[in-house]
């Protein structure tokens, strides 16, 4: 399926697409991939994209578990034993979590690289960086991390295959879930990528605002929002973060491309990179 160039960020498109896909996947499989989810924590976010998941392995024909942990200990044992677990291709955890015992970047290395479909091993992300697609030494592909994939994959669809070749890239957000690998990925596609952060100079961020060509923001703090008078003209517009970065008003009378945090939200698409992951997980080549 080739991408089709709107010039927009449809996500439900995207997601349309990419569901399309999964479920030709799971025809060639001949078989219900099975999904092992762990909500390890009590974020809103989490418990309603928690529920979303359920809902689409449901509808795509996908066995998905919904496993509940009491402590981090639990966790653990559980992670592992869905390792060894033959009818379990794939394994999400949802963070933060909530046991203050665990590191969150130490508990995703506890996951089976090739049940990883959140893409956060340590091992998925070293081959993201080498821009690497299968594993040494096996079948299976490399998992790429889910929101920064859907943010490409939504790109392309929109605008077409080659459209961040040469591009200025601005991603606010530092997190190994989101800004880390999205700059690797972009980079990976001849882009030129900007990460920022909490630390970054503000008369800096604004003049990396001024210049991007793509602006990806994923602040999770009420209240923060940036100047539309900032953005270019032409630029695409990702809000990330749950609370609205952008001023969605403003941004339409500009005629400026965005996803939002509801109506148009990356969220789709995200989830459905993970289960397309899944689909790759259980022997799609």
């Amino acid at each position: 399926m080739s991408s089709t160039k709107t010039g927009k960020l449809d996500c439900q498109e995207t997601a349309t697409h990419y569901r399309a896909l999964i479920k030709a996947n799971i025809a060639k499989l001949g078989f219900s991939p099975g999904l092992g989810l762990i909500l390890g924590c009590d974020d809103v976010g989490c418990v309603t994209y928690h529920r979303y998941m359920l809902k689409d392995c449901e509808d795509l024909g996908i066995d998905g578990k919904d496993i509940d942990v009491s402590s981090g200990m639990e966790l653990v044992k559980t992670v592992a034993r869905l390792n060894q677990d033959e009818r379990t291709h794939g394994i999400f955890i949802f963070y933060p979590l909530r046991y203050p015992d665990l590191r969150d970047d130490e508990v995703m290395d506890l996951v089976d690289p090739e049940k990883d479909i959140e893409g956060l091993h340590s091992t998925n992300i070293g081959y993201l960086n080498k821009y690497r697609k299968r594993i040494d030494g096996s079948d299976h592909r490399c998992m790429t991390p889910c929101t920064a994939r859907a943010v490409v994959k939504t790109i392309k669809r929109g605008c077409g295959d080659n459209y961040l070749a040469g591009k200025t890239v601005l991603v606010i957000n530092d997190s190994l879930r989101i800004g880390r690998p999205l700059t690797a990925m972009v980079a990976n596609l001849k882009a030129t990528p900007i990460l920022c952060h909490q630390n970054t100079n503000p008369a800096h961020l604004e003049a990396f605002i001024k210049t991007a060509d793509v602006i990806v923001s994923a602040v999770p703090a009420p209240g923060y929002q940036i100047k539309t008078e900032w953005i270019k003209d032409g630029a695409l517009c990702f809000d990330l973060s749950g609370q609205g970065n952008f001023d969605y008003e403003a941004l339409d009378a500009r005629g400026i491309p965005y996803t939002d945090t509801q109506k148009n939200s990356i969220g789709k698409v995200t989830r459905a990179m993970a289960l397309l992951n899944l689909t790759y997980a259980a022997g799609i080549e």
